[in-house]
């Protein structure tokens, strides 16, 4: 009986590494676009906080002109009126829960990442569905209700599509976290486009 060479194990074991690896990563992949773990109260909590507090801000600018009316005109004008009014603006919100558990982990490594980025992405996702349940339940006439139906099912294949992109474009390892940001801001904006149309 012949024992195979040492190189021929070698080579052996880096094909079941990699093919370890892209079925963890597939899996990852996968993880990143679906939702539905539970979410963890205090993942809501601060999500619910954050958007409080930039409303708070907000408010405390008082009535003021429109930023396109009030602001100096070029460059420098728009920057200074959209850092004077960032911290009153929702979607500044994105990122609360997913940068406190990277900060937990202590690192960035990929799986982390995408751990970090689903639990907030979760947190999202459930205020969106209300959201649209909410909206849809409160619309006035079917022909608005539709219209909320149509924009999600759109948002629905837009998020997909691009988010899927990275993997496309990159077609490696770093593609899986960028796909899980991807969701996570996509599913956020969402969720707050719906919001502004609660009663």
């Amino acid at each position: 009986m012949r024992l195979a060479s040492p190189g021929y194990r070698m080579k052996s074991l880096h094909i079941l590494f990699i093919a370890a690896v892209l079925t963890a990563v597939t899996a990852q992949r996968f993880s990143a676009l679906a939702g539905g773990a539970p979410v963890q109260p205090k993942d809501a909590s601060a999500v619910e906080a954050c958007l409080r507090l930039a409303q708070k801000i907000e408010d405390a600018r008082g009535t003021h002109e429109p930023d396109e009316l009030a602001e100096e005109p070029g460059p420098a004008g728009r920057l200074s009126a959209a850092r004077e009014a960032a911290m009153g603006e929702a979607g500044n919100c994105l990122g609360v829960v997913a940068t406190a558990c990277i900060q937990a982990e202590g690192n960035m490594s990929a799986s982390v990442l995408v751990s970090c980025y689903a639990r907030e992405r979760d947190v999202w996702d459930a205020r969106l569905n209300a959201a649209y349940k909410k909206v849809l339940a409160s619309a006035e006439g079917e022909d608005v209700a539709d219209g909320f139906r149509k924009v999600q099912r759109a948002w629905i294949a837009f998020r997909d599509a691009s988010c899927a992109q990275p993997a496309i474009f990159f077609k490696g390892t770093m593609a899986v976290p960028m796909e899980a940001y991807c969701v996570m801001k996509m599913t956020a904006q969402q969720a707050l486009w719906l919001e502004a149309y609660l009663p």
